[in-house]
């Protein structure tokens, strides 16, 4: 059984997140870290060993709430559409809670192949997957969206969500977008994301 954290702990985190949050894994310091946490460098070397160790327990956090985004299509009183709005809006909701996270599992995963296979060993992925498969297909043969694959929709709404976060420097830097214009453009794909897939889909409201 797992260990609860110690509030002490629990502070060190949040701590450390804001600081990976401003300056990246490379750039934070285990000082910057203590001074951020209000605490001294032997103190939090006491319940960490270094920077990589917090940034894996952040970054298992982050991935398991990125699994659990996933539990919305498994919700049986929506319909397609209403669970992939919700998707969409959590998905979003979380990559912007902590925006290097795409970009810090694509960059270590191609230099450690079994990064992903490790983080996700202890996830029902097969359940899920097939979960999502049956309503895709249910949907299918009612009529309510086009023949697609599912790995097409997971790929085309994930890309639609992710994207623009990672590319957010370059787009802000080229149309000179302040950080708070930028939230709000962001906040508005809530909304225009599910809007594209759902008309790629061809997408039907079922009929009551």
């Amino acid at each position: 059984m797992k260990q609860a954290l110690s509030d002490t702990e629990i502070r060190i985190i949040a701590a450390a997140e804001r600081i990976f949050l401003l300056k990246g894994l490379d750039g934070a310091r285990m000082q910057d870290i203590a001074d951020e946490a209000s605490i001294n460098k032997a103190m939090l070397h006491y319940y960490f060993r270094n920077k990589q160790q917090l940034f894996d327990i952040i970054l298992d956090d982050k991935i398991s709430k990125v699994f659990d985004v996933f539990q919305v299509w498994a919700q049986p009183h929506l319909n397609f559409e209403q669970k992939l709005r919700k998707f969409v809006e959590e998905e979003i909701n979380l990559i912007k809670s902590f925006p290097i996270l795409p970009l810090f599992i694509m960059l270590e995963a191609r230099k450690n192949p079994d990064l992903i296979p490790t983080k996700l060993k202890n996830f029902p992925i097969q359940d899920v997957k097939a979960t999502f498969q049956n309503i895709i297909q249910t949907d299918i043969d009612k009529g309510n969206i086009r023949p697609v694959k599912m790995e097409e929709i997971i790929l085309n709404t994930m890309s639609l969500c992710v994207y623009p976060i990672i590319a957010a420097p370059l787009f802000q830097y080229t149309f000179k977008v302040d950080n708070s214009a930028y939230l709000d453009y962001l906040e508005a794909r809530k909304q225009l994301v599910p809007d594209m897939i759902l008309r790629d889909l061809n997408y039907k409201t079922p009929q009551n």
